[in-house]
């Protein structure tokens, strides 16, 4: 037989840093804990609550794990309740839905919770209570996650309140809160406090509570602004859920034997309506494809280790084995190698050939990468300077030249994080990459119609950003199957928001689009319009021919009397242009009517009887 011909496809699916979650890999587990004494339902003069907002939090996010980690488990815990429910009887803690998958019937449970006007049921199914301890709600959550018979990856507590000092009148029970932080750090699960309240100051108790299980060196810890809106927490809660995963960790090589570790992750990524799953037509079960290769003489059933590659090279075929065409492309373990700097103006926007990576330092590679990384962050941000790196992300991937650009951290008014520090690997092209094109010069514009144009452009300026556009195919996907999942009687109307709102430009344009015509057409000439017949045809229809009578136009009648045309019995005579005109002018629907009726609807308006 034959080698298989030289085709690398399959050493090239490693080069692009998108992560893709195998199979195998743990889930996430992530466990709501809201607070549900009566502070959380005092209303605000919008009539919403705090307790209602982190409910309809919770369902947000469900939805958004069903979308994109259908793999992941979620919990409701509830505590400062009267009643308790929960494995361990731990007092005044309420499971309301154990770490499971989401799914339709948890959201339809929250749902029906929101439906209610003002919790009314809420006394009575649960209750309220000051007697509850912020260390056996930790201790709880804890044994949740231990006692999942599912590997978890990462575990995660999201702690709802607005009551920042719970235990003001017990040290005892601060100190139980802060050891109980400490165990969690150590077994490696996390908490993030998602706090509310126009008064909430965390000093009084949370902040050192998230700081013991953050680490001091760690920035993770600083607490932004409470919330007082959906908006806001619902932004704040995607924000702390969303998976942080590296593409990648490798060494950053700054010469010598100094180097730090960095964490590679994709910042931007394309999102696709999922694939369709083949499914068993008896069982309904996914069905699984394999590939197998044969034989062409014998059939016989051939192993990946049978196969080898070839290379045309002088009309021979040299034959390698896959483990020789790795090493081929193997020229260096992967790393970050720093070969200099650059201006940063050097670096053009046109130089685009593939999405840029973003670095960001990991101490688990090498100690003390934090304290260099800064340094190194800082220095180029105040010499507005560029590294200029040999990029290799991985073993099999081919190396790249790679400028980092400096991005410092950027905070809101609400202290949240807006734009972390770091720095954006930017794929630099090689002199093949590019492309020269000898393009005449275009005619340019008078400086009248220069500044006309400068007006429209600036009257219709705005704010970009990418999360004010959502893709209305996946919404409209995943808004379909909302509606089918959850009984709706038909699916939530998805704006279009890619399609630019006509009246809202014309009326904020006002004249200036008028001006813009004037200045770059000729008169009467306006873009979009049907072309008119030539002026040739137009003259010809307006001659009247003396030998031929029946070529003589017809004068049309005048409906502004249209009374004495229905006396004079002439309606039947009218046009149904005319008809249709006369109708709608009056407020009657014409949609289709034909002449006959038209002509009823206009003595029937009129009063008049209808001749026979």
């Amino acid at each position: 037989m034959d080698p298989a011909a030289w085709d690398d496809g399959d050493l090239n699916q490693d080069e692009e840093l998108e992560f893709q979650e195998p199979m195998w890999a743990g889930r996430d587990g992530l466990i709501f804990l809201i607070d549900a004494s009566k502070p959380m339902f005092v209303e605000d003069e919008s009539g919403s609550s705090p307790f209602k907002i982190n409910l309809q939090c919770c369902r947000s996010t469900m939805l958004n794990k069903i979308v994109s980690s259908e793999r992941d488990l979620m919990g409701v815990v509830l505590f400062g309740t009267d009643k308790t429910t929960n494995k361990l009887d731990v007092p005044h803690i309420y499971v309301l839905q154990d770490l499971q998958q989401p799914g339709a019937d948890k959201i339809k449970q929250l749902e029906t919770i929101l439906n209610r006007p003002k919790f009314d049921d809420f006394e009575n199914k649960y209750g309220h209570s000051n007697d509850f301890a912020i260390s056996d709600a930790l201790w709880l959550c804890q044994q949740i996650f231990a006692d999942s018979p599912l590997k978890l990856s990462s575990k995660k507590i999201l702690l709802f309140t607005n009551t920042d000092n719970p235990h003001g009148g017990s040290t005892q029970q601060q100190h139980r809160a802060r050891r109980k932080a400490a165990d969690l750090c150590q077994v490696g699960i996390d908490v993030e406090l998602l706090h509310m309240g126009r008064d909430f100051d965390p000093s009084h108790f949370y902040k050192e509570l998230i700081q013991t299980i953050k680490g001091e060196d760690s920035d993770d810890w600083r607490l932004p602004n409470p919330s007082t809106r959906f908006e806001e927490l619902s932004a704040r809660l995607y924000r702390k859920d969303h998976k942080k995963r590296s593409v990648g960790r490798i060494p950053f090589l700054l010469g010598g034997e100094i180097k730090f570790g960095v964490a590679i992750y994709n910042l931007v990524r394309q999102t696709t309506v999922p694939k369709k799953a083949s499914l068993d037509k008896n069982t309904n079960e996914p069905v699984k494809s394999t590939i197998k290769k044969f034989h062409a003489d014998t059939g016989e059933v051939l192993l990946s280790t049978e196969l080898n590659k070839y290379q045309e090279f002088g009309f021979k075929k040299i034959t390698l084995t896959l483990e020789e065409t790795r090493n081929l492309r193997k020229m260096m373990d992967p790393c970050l190698k720093l070969l200099g700097f650059k201006p940063a103006s050097k670096v053009k926007i046109h130089h685009h050939v593939t999405p840029s990576s973003f670095i960001y330092p990991d101490e688990g590679l090498v100690e003390g990468s934090r304290k260099l990384f800064a340094a190194l962050l800082d220095r180029c941000v105040a010499k507005k300077v560029v590294p200029i790196c040999i990029y290799m992300p991985r073993s099999n991937s081919t190396p790249s030249l790679v400028a980092l650009l400096p991005q410092q951290e950027c905070l809101d008014d609400a202290n949240v994080q807006l734009l972390p520090p770091g720095f954006h690997v930017v794929n630099l092209p090689y002199a093949e990459d590019i492309r020269m094109l000898n393009i005449d010069s275009s005619i340019k514009g008078n400086p009248e119609q220069i500044e006309s144009a400068k007006a429209v452009v600036k009257k219709l300026r705005f704010g970009y950003s990418p999360y004010k556009f959502d893709n209305p195919k996946l919404q409209t996907h995943w808004s379909n199957i909302e509606a089918l999942a959850m009984d709706y009687n038909e699916p939530k109307e998805v704006p279009d928001l890619t399609v630019p709102d006509h009246e809202y430009m014309a009326n904020k344009l006002g004249s200036l689009a008028k001006d813009f015509l004037d200045h770059v057409y000729v008169a009467g000439y306006y873009p979009g319009d049907k072309p008119k017949a030539s002026g040739g045809r137009k003259r010809a229809s307006n001659v009247v021919d003396n030998d031929n009578p029946k070529r003589t136009p017809k004068a049309a009648e005048d409906t502004s009397d249209m009374k004495a045309l229905a006396l004079g019995g002439k309606v039947e005579k009218l046009k149904v242009d005319q008809l249709k005109a006369y109708l709608q002018e009056n407020g009657v629907k014409v949609t289709g009517l034909k002449k006959a009726d038209l002509v009823s609807k206009v003595y029937q308006q009129l009063g008049i009887d209808e001749p026979n």
